[in-house]
């Protein structure tokens, strides 16, 4: 397994990071439909394998899962990965101090603003992102990031230099990859309580689908090569890019070869997170893997 360092720090995180909000658009996670223990199984095997980076967010329920498998291995050798949806900072005082103690850790390595998808969700979230700078130079937040939804929040990030760590949606079809966000109802729900309301007064049973509208399910070619342009951009600028979405909300699973073959020939990509479910899932995923780094099969050009 390959470890890249985050703005040449001492934390190192596995090439391949893994996932626990395997959802699609159907609003139900497949890890946290898991017990805890079988869940800890699955990240204590994906440890010894060499993975030491675990994906999750506030949203996803896995933290009792993630405390579980904690109790086998040492804290300081995981990177964990955590995103708040919040607009206000308080909040985010809140849900961070939450978080530490669902883990049972101190700190947290990286933090993100979940799904932001254009500048003007940015600047709404503005309170948010600087609790987070905040909480890293209290000691708690090691890295700060955001979790992309859309091509305008990258356009943004580009700006701030207190966002190290940027997550995308990136796949070879453009599949649930990142778009332009800037329609009316992705801005509407970007505006501070948006989505609480939202969620009062739309039926949980069309949530998913409502969900669905808002998210972005193809990009076109050129808003796929836009979004390539700016991620080597960012990776120029020393920020830390980890590829999302890479079966495309499990679009592209019938072809996961061709899949991780065409993250990996991302130069600009320095990790991407890879939703498992079993041991099963964690040994056909490195294996591609490490047959394409033996092979030195992957081009930038497929």
């Amino acid at each position: 397994m390959e470890y890249e360092a985050i703005r040449n720090g001492k934390i190192k995180l596995s090439k391949i990071g893994f996932g626990t909000g395997s959802s699609g658009y159907t609003g139900i996670n497949l890890q946290a439909k898991l017990t805890e223990k079988q869940m800890a199984d699955v990240l204590i095997y994906a440890y010894d394998r060499g993975i030491n980076f675990w994906d999750t967010a506030y949203s996803y329920g896995m933290y009792p899962h993630f405390r579980e498998a904690l109790k086998q291995i040492p804290r300081e050798r995981i990177i964990i990965a955590t995103k708040f949806s919040d607009s206000s900072g308080k909040s985010i005082v809140v849900k961070i101090t939450e978080t530490l103690r669902a883990l049972n850790t101190d700190y947290l390595d990286i933090c993100l603003l979940h799904g932001v998808r254009n500048a003007f969700e940015i600047k709404m979230r503005s309170g948010a992102l600087k609790a987070l700078i905040k909480a890293k130079e209290k000691g708690y937040v090691r890295n700060v990031g955001v979790s992309s939804h859309g091509i305008g929040a990258i356009e943004a990030s580009l700006d701030i230099p207190e966002i190290e760590v940027l997550f995308a949606r990136i796949n070879w079809s453009g599949v649930s990859m990142d778009e332009y966000q800037e329609r009316f109802l992705p801005k509407l729900m970007a505006i501070p309580y948006g989505k609480e309301f939202a969620r009062k007064i739309i039926p949980k049973k069309i949530i998913p689908s409502f969900s669905a509208q808002v998210e972005s399910m193809q990009s076109n070619a050129h808003e796929q090569e836009v979004v390539k342009n700016l991620l080597q951009k960012c990776h120029n600028i020393n920020k830390f890019i980890v590829g999302m979405k890479i079966f495309g909300a499990g679009a592209l699973t019938n072809d996961i070869e061709k899949s991780l073959k065409f993250i990996m020939s991302l130069k600009y990509v320095n990790a991407f997170v890879l939703g498992m479910t079993s041991k099963e899932e964690v040994d056909e995923n490195i294996r591609i893997y490490e047959r394409f780094v033996k092979s030195a099969d992957c081009t930038d050009n497929l």
